[in-house]
């Protein structure tokens, strides 16, 4: 930057070694170039320092340093400044600036507390002269490398703003960052002051903005004599005459690649009717090209600091989320817990929306941080509630708002500070299912309220994304929960339903069962044409007691006889062929064929029970209509299983029923036994699928003619029942002519 460049050169020459020092501590990339620059001056050590030519620069010669203010246009509308950001922000390059509901509201943040004293270590212990002098400023070599680590940016800019007014002679001094918005627009954030104790700091007034924005534009100092008698600043009248401005000395500061980051503008000259100089000016530029590098270090250990912070809150949220949790209050309270200490906030407040609730939101959940105790609790909306109004702005615009009101707006009915409130989305694009709030961000240090930061609005904006997963999660489960009620009242009227009544369970208790001989079936030629219903059930109790699986598995009499009647009533009456007629008969032909000498003695008892209760339940609930037709026709059967649909539901209807109290036949079985039978009588039921049946087709046939069918191999033996449950289930092809025609 001309001679200032020179200047730099010459200090760095002097002081090689602080130099390299800082510039290999730092842990970023750019100082690799400060580096090499720095390394390429050393050239310069062997040059008479009286060779090296000084070249004037323009910005702060004379000419430029006190403008006439005739001259110079008026710079209101050469910079964007109608949004804030927080001196804490961990990005200066990120953009969703808070907004205030009121237009009519300063557009400046409020700024956050500032202490007056320095640390002792810090206090600059020359005179004001030696900066003046173009000697090395002991103060910001202290901030450069005789910290173990980098300050907060906040405490950074306060100490630095000291140091500037004792070298300046300044009545004040301010800074402020620069920021870029949501539309791309460079804006300044907050600012900072020197003499400012107030939390809110609005005795901040437009010329401010004017003039630093108007420095931040055109990357130039700006000199003013009289600031009072400028026609291009409007200059407010204060009550006390001392804080009117008059000199004004306003310098940029930039960061490695000479990109304007921020303002430093002092204000008044402690002595009365005196100016700042054109060597005040070349002060302040020779400490901002030090400090913008400092100033950018600082943010970026800050920002490496926040992230890791924001990433496990993350991580604990994700980990809240997949849990399950009794009510929404738990769940939302315990997330609170994880963001409230993070973001210092005095309590986080969630409206939540429904397609029941007549206003904008049906209740709100307030979860509040008492000394590290969080107290939960679910309140009505109240309408008239500052903070319901804010939510309602949230929901309407669906952006995250961040506001802090004046001191002198907040009254007993409202103690809203500061306030970020951010939208809860649903599934769909542009649905709201709530709004989440924080409330006033405590400085635990001074007890003192701050305003909430860019980073706060990312978390606050994450921890939004996580509670509308949480939410919709829970509203799912309560869905899924309520469907599992309906489902176990569905099968309890069912249950009553497919249940025999007491008298017909007595009647065929008490009946004299006849033998098989009397009702023909041991013969394939059986017919039930001729057979009443009573005989028909009688003659299911028959085939039981024959193949002895009553005395086997210890099933009472009594409850056999209701388990038949149930499998009776759960066919339906209406369906010409998949009826109860066709279960019996199916049963029939395969009892007959069980009673041949190698089955018998090869298959198991279980299997036997198995074969025997598929072969009655292998239709249960039948509609009439085969499996195509039902995918063709979309209905919920195809939904529910999507292939053998059919033979599925009759499964799920044969264990219905054996679950079902008082029928059931397998409850004295061992939990083995009953698992081995349960999953043959599904593969049982499943194999009279005719599309089944011809993938196994072909295997069977050539096992059957190489006669190369093993016993012992469970694969052959499930093959082979499969081939009896297709074989009993068309049986009525076998039946004489006449029957068969029938």
């Amino acid at each position: 930057m001309g001679k200032e460049s020179e200047r730099v050169k010459a200090w760095l020459d002097d002081h090689s070694d602080s130099a390299r020092s800082y510039f290999n501590r730092s842990p970023r990339y750019w100082l690799n170039g400060c580096v090499e620059r720095a390394q390429a001056v050393q050239t310069l050590i062997t040059e008479p320092r009286s060779s090296r030519r000084r070249v004037s620069h323009p910005m702060c010669g004379p000419s430029r340093g006190l403008v006439h203010p005739a001259t110079m246009e008026r710079p209101h509308s050469c910079f964007s400044l109608h949004q804030i950001d927080n001196p804490e922000s961990l990005d200066h390059y990120e953009g969703l600036s808070p907004q205030s509901l009121q237009s009519t509201h300063f557009p400046f943040s409020p700024c956050v507390s500032r202490s007056k004293c320095l640390p002792h270590s810090l206090s600059s212990s020359n005179p004001a002269g030696q900066c003046r002098r173009g000697e090395s400023c002991n103060f910001m070599m202290r901030l450069v490398g005789g910290l173990s680590r980098p300050l907060q940016v906040k405490n950074l800019c306060l100490q630095v703003l000291q140091h500037l007014c004792e070298i300046t002679q300044a009545q004040r001094c301010c800074l402020s960052m620069t920021t870029v918005d949501k539309t791309g627009v460079k804006c300044l954030g907050p600012v900072f002051q020197s003499d400012e104790e107030s939390v809110y700091g609005y005795t901040q007034a437009e010329w401010y903005k004017c003039i630093m924005g108007y420095v931040v534009s055109t990357g130039r100092p700006l000199n003013i004599r009289d600031a009072c008698e400028d026609p291009r600043f409007q200059i407010e009248p204060y009550e006390r005459g001392e804080d009117r401005p008059k000199s004004i000395l306003s310098v940029p500061i930039l960061n490695h690649k000479k990109e304007v980051i921020g303002v430093i503008m002092a204000v008044n000259k402690s002595r009365p009717g005196s100016c700042f100089s054109e060597q005040d000016e070349k002060v302040l530029l020779s400490h901002m090209m030090l400090f913008g590098l400092i100033l950018e270090n600082s943010q970026l250990c800050e920002s490496s600091e926040q992230e890791s912070k924001r990433n496990q809150v993350l991580l604990e949220l994700a980990q809240l989320v997949s849990h399950d949790y009794p009510s929404v209050d738990d769940m939302l309270s315990k997330m609170a817990a994880i963001i409230l200490p993070v973001t210092k906030a005095q309590y986080c407040t969630v409206f939540i929306s429904d397609d029941n609730s007549t206003g904008a939101f049906s209740r709100m959940v307030h979860i509040e941080d008492t000394n590290g105790s969080v107290q939960c609790s679910t309140r009505d909306c109240d309408t008239s509630d500052t903070s319901y109004m804010y939510a309602v702005h949230v929901q309407n615009s669906m952006e995250t708002l961040n506001i802090a009101n004046r001191p002198a707006q907040i009254s007993k009915v409202s103690q809203i500070k500061s306030l970020i409130g951010t939208p809860l989305r649903g599934k769909q694009r542009g649905n709201v299912i709530g709004v989440c709030q924080l409330v006033n961000k405590r400085n635990m240090a001074r007890s003192e309220t701050e305003v909430f930061s860019r980073a706060d609005e990312l978390l606050l904006e994450d921890f939004a994304v996580y509670c509308a997963l949480g939410l919709q999660k829970f509203n799912t489960q309560q869905k899924a929960d309520k469907t599992r009620a309906r489902l176990a009242v569905t099968k309890e009227v069912l249950s009553y339903q497919i249940s025999a009544s007491q008298e017909e369970i007595h009647d065929l208790e008490e009946s004299i069962i006849p033998s098989a001989d009397a009702l023909c079936l041991l013969d394939f030629g059986f017919s039930d044409f001729n057979i009443s219903q009573a005989a028909m059930t009688q003659a299911v109790v028959r085939m039981f007691l024959d193949l002895n699986l009553p005395q086997h598995f210890n099933i009472e009499y009594k409850t056999l006889c209701q388990w038949v009647l149930s499998i009776r009533k759960c066919y339906r009456n209406n369906v010409v062929y998949h009826n109860w007629s066709h279960a019996l008969c199916t049963a029939q032909c395969m009892f007959a064929m069980l009673q041949t000498k190698d089955l018998q003695s090869n298959f198991s008892s279980l299997e036997v029970l198995a074969l025997m209760i598929a072969c009655l339940s292998h239709d249960l609930d039948h509609r009439g209509v085969n499996n195509s037709y039902i995918e063709r026709s979309n209905q919920p059967l195809a939904q529910l299983y999507g292939h053998s649909s059919l033979e599925h539901h009759h499964y799920d209807m044969c264990l219905l029923i054996l679950n079902n109290p008082g029928s059931q036949i397998l409850s004295s079985l061992s939990l083995k036994e009953y698992r081995a039978c349960v999953q043959m009588i599904e593969k049982n039921i499943l194999a009279t699928d005719l599309a089944i049946y011809i993938e196994r087709r072909t295997k069977f046939f050539k096992l059957a003619q190489n006669n190369s069918c093993l016993w012992k191999d469970e694969g052959h033996r499930e093959l082979l029942r499969s081939m009896l449950m297709t074989a009993s289930d068309i049986c009525a092809i076998t039946k004489p002519w006449p029957v068969q025609k029938q």
